[in-house]
């Protein structure tokens, strides 16, 4: 189970509730949408990823060179590498820096001495909860331009040993 956390827009002053979620921990690279800051999580351990460059660094933003490889975001941006979360309400790209104050206050760890990142490319990154279906994450799996490739991939893999 997620827990929620709530933050506050820089530019809006409206609140957004939001998870920070650990690339390191959950085995995955991510970029955000520069048109609405969905963030794209990239498992991994996707075997599509064998037809991909290999990135300079994983467990963080991706790797410029997979950006075409990704399709467009349901909105019709694009995930890139440079890109950041936005307020859902104005949709202003969100300050690292001004989100650690939230983000900081909100993590359990903060006491004991851990600090936030203050960037949107290591290995945290922020997902917005979605206000169509309150209690649930705005978040795309795995946007690969591709992803029959993969589906028929695993599926001869499936026909031959399953």
């Amino acid at each position: 189970m997620l827990t929620l956390q709530k933050g506050a827009c820089e530019h809006c002053a409206r609140n957004y509730h939001y998870a920070l979620l650990n690339a390191d921990f959950g085995d995955f690279s991510y970029a955000y949408c520069d048109s609405c800051g969905i963030p794209a999580t990239i498992n991994l351990n996707s075997s599509f990823l064998l037809t991909m460059p290999r990135p300079a660094a994983t467990h963080q933003v991706i790797d410029p060179a997979w950006e075409p490889f990704l399709r467009p975001c349901i909105c019709g941006g694009h995930f890139r590498n440079g890109a950041a979360p936005r307020c859902p309400s104005c949709n202003q790209p969100l300050s690292a820096d001004f989100a650690a104050t939230h983000i900081e206050h909100n993590t359990i760890g903060a006491p004991r001495g851990w600090k936030w990142q203050r960037n949107w490319t290591d290995a945290y990154c922020l997902a917005m909860e979605d206000p169509q279906n309150p209690g649930n994450l705005r978040e795309i799996l795995n946007p690969f331009l591709n992803r029959d490739e993969e589906k028929t991939r695993k599926s001869r893999w499936f026909n031959l040993f399953g």
